[in-house]
C-alpha cells in the first residue's frame, strides 16, 4: 500500500513539474541584441513563417517560433487559442526577458488573446520591456458584419507597447479604431500600421495575388522594420 501511495505522489509531482515547463517552440539562434517571440495563428505554423524566421536570424535577430495549436494538441479553431495556458506563456515571456536581449513579440490572429493575457500576468516593469506586434488580432467575443463587435477582456496592460499590423483588404479593418480604443482602455500604449493591398494571412493563402506572394517573401523585412521603429517610451 505504501508503494502505491508513493507511486501516486510521484506521478502527481511529475505532473506538476511538467505543467510548469515552457511550451515547445522552435529556436532560430542569432548573436544580435534582439529577440523576437513569434506566435503562430490558430491555423498553425506556415512554411513562409519559418523562412522569415530563418532570414531574421541571418540578420542577427534571434527568433523563438511557437505554434500553440501544435504545442498543446488543440483543434485548428480560433476559440482553441482561448484555452492556451496563460501562465505557460507568461513564463515564456519571462524567460525571454531574462535573456538580456531586447524582446519583441508578434502574434497572428487569435494568438493575440493568450499573448495579451500572458502579458497581463507580468509585473508592469516587465511589460514595459516588451514590444508587441499584433497581426490582424482577433479579440472579439462576437463579430457580425453590420454591427460593432464585442471584445474579450484581456487584463491590465499598463506599460505594454502594442502595434497593430492590419491588412487593408480585411473585413475587420473598419473595426480598427474600436480595437485601438479597447486596448488603450486596458492600459496599453497603442499604434497601428495599415498593410496596403494585402489580406489576412497573405503569406499562406491558397490563391494569393502576385503582390501578396512578393510581400510574403519579404515578411522578415516588415517585422525587422517594425521592431527597429516600434517604441512607446
Amino acid at each position: 500500500m505504501r508503494f502505491f501511495r508513493f507511486l501516486i505522489l510521484g506521478l502527481w509531482a511529475a505532473a506538476l513539474g511538467a505543467r510548469a515547463d515552457l511550451p515547445d517552440y522552435q529556436v532560430f539562434p542569432a548573436q544580435g541584441a534582439q529577440l523576437l517571440l513569434w506566435v503562430a495563428s490558430e491555423q498553425g505554423r506556415a512554411e513562409p513563417e519559418v523562412q522569415a524566421a530563418q532570414k531574421l536570424a541571418a540578420q542577427g535577430v534571434e527568433v523563438w517560433l511557437l505554434d500553440p495549436i501544435g504545442a498543446y494538441f488543440l483543434p485548428q479553431l480560433p476559440r482553441s487559442m482561448d484555452a492556451v495556458p496563460q501562465q505557460d506563456l507568461a513564463d515564456w515571456l519571462r524567460a525571454a526577458l531574462a535573456s538580456g536581449k531586447r524582446v519583441g513579440v508578434v502574434a497572428v490572429a487569435r494568438a493575440a488573446v493568450p499573448v495579451l493575457r500572458a502579458a497581463a500576468l507580468l509585473e508592469p516593469a516587465q511589460r514595459s520591456r516588451l514590444s508587441v506586434m499584433l497581426m490582424y488580432p482577433n479579440l472579439y467575443t462576437v463579430a457580425e458584419p453590420l454591427a460593432a463587435p464585442d471584445y474579450l477582456d484581456v487584463g491590465a496592460l499598463a506599460g505594454l507597447c502594442v502595434r497593430i499590423l492590419q491588412p487593408r483588404r480585411s473585413a475587420a479593418t473598419p473595426w480598427l479604431p474600436g480595437l485601438l480604443d479597447h486596448l488603450a482602455l486596458h492600459g496599453a500604449t497603442v499604434s497601428h500600421a495599415i498593410l496596403e493591398n494585402l489580406r489576412e494571412r497573405y503569406w499562406a493563402r491558397e490563391t494569393p495575388t502576385e503582390f501578396e506572394i512578393a510581400e510574403g517573401q519579404r515578411m522578415d523585412a516588415l517585422l525587422l522594420r517594425e521592431l527597429n521603429t516600434l517604441g512607446c517610451k
